[in-house]
């Protein structure tokens, strides 16, 4: 196909998407959708050739579209994926891809009998970091992996006041779902599958938000690596600090974010690589999702790797939960 014909379902975050489909000669964003009309006017004021709607399934009825980009929160993520697929439009949907094990079996069913391609956004994967990460990875330069650990610790109280969906107890989102996902998806993308998950939270630092505002979770992996990933929305840091961590150890060296050392325990000192100039995140998947529509390929992070992010993290939940270990559904 020449050229794409896009529709974008919610402008916050889906906004930063559009940047990639704007940039992307064979992409064009043709209709965009929002129930914020300020948000939505002002979208299509900067992007005139673009019709705005209120209603999304007035837009996917009225439009011809080839793409729908599905940047509505957590709870819409099923039915506005679904409503897309029926229709016989490819779906770019941002993470988590949905939030229980039910809206997990109901979506892998939707792709399947659609014949299109669903692709779940995990940024993560592309920053430098992870590039670095997985290149070591590659390159056997670790040796033999035993320990990973990736950590998120943030304060998220100005960011859900702004946007009051991720902390509503009408839609329950958990930390390690909403926001610890990102960290799950990259130690299964370094590592492999979980066996199996053991975890405990608390409900201390944020106590407005409706559930654990910090769990830890201990991973299992299939091949005897042991992973930690760890999660809190209101953590006390100065301006720079928090984010993501990640750190690996193998019997060659070791990784700790975007440095590494290789070489006799004790002798040397860490590499730190100068990383090249990224592309933003969100727009480097774009660009791979419509090199993978091109080809006929399928994406990496499709219906079933979505999947198995979604069902080891609903696995390190319930382990909080009830103190017990649990095995993830597998996919």
């Amino acid at each position: 196909m020449s050229v794409y014909r896009v529709g974008i379902v919610g402008l916050g975050l889906g906004k930063q998407r559009a940047g990639g489909y704007l940039r992307n000669p064979d992409a064009r964003i043709v209709a965009a959708c929002d129930t914020d009309a300020d948000r939505l006017r002002a979208f299509v004021a900067e992007h005139d050739d673009v019709r705005p709607y209120a209603d999304y399934e007035e837009m996917l009825d009225a439009e011809d579209l080839d793409v729908v980009n599905v940047s509505t929160p957590d709870w819409m993520h099923l039915d506005h994926a679904t409503m897309a697929l029926r229709r016989g439009r490819h779906v770019l949907l941002e993470k988590p891809m949905v939030r229980s094990l039910g809206e997990v079996d109901a979506l892998i069913r939707a792709v399947e009998e659609s014949g299109r391609t669903l692709m779940v956004g995990q940024n993560y994967r592309r920053i430098p970091m992870s590039v670095l990460a997985k290149r070591l990875l590659a390159e056997d330069a670790l040796g033999d992996l035993f320990y990973a650990a990736s950590e998120t610790f943030q304060h998220k109280r100005r960011q859900f006041a702004r946007s009051p969906w991720y902390a509503s107890a009408e839609h329950p989102r958990a930390a390690l779902l909403g926001t610890g996902i990102h960290a799950v998806d990259l130690l299964r993308w370094l590592i492999g599958e979980v066996e199996e998950a053991s975890a405990y939270g608390n409900h201390i630092a944020y106590p407005e938000f409706p559930g654990d505002d910090f769990t830890m979770v201990q991973y299992r992996f299939a091949n005897g690596v042991i992973g930690r990933v760890g999660v809190g929305y209101g953590t006390v840091l100065p301006r720079g600090e928090g984010g993501m961590t990640l750190q690996l150890y193998g019997s060659k060296g070791s990784l700790s974010n975007e440095r590494y050392y290789i070489g006799e325990p004790g002798a040397g000192e860490w590499v730190h690589e100068e990383a090249p100039p990224m592309k933003n995140a969100f727009w480097q998947e774009v660009d791979y999702f419509i090199e993978c529509l091109d080809a006929g390929d399928t994406p990496a992070v499709d219906v079933r790797e979505g999947a198995r992010n979604v069902a080891a993290c609903l696995a390190g939940v319930e382990a909080a939960a009830t103190g017990r270990p649990v095995t993830p559904k597998r996919y």
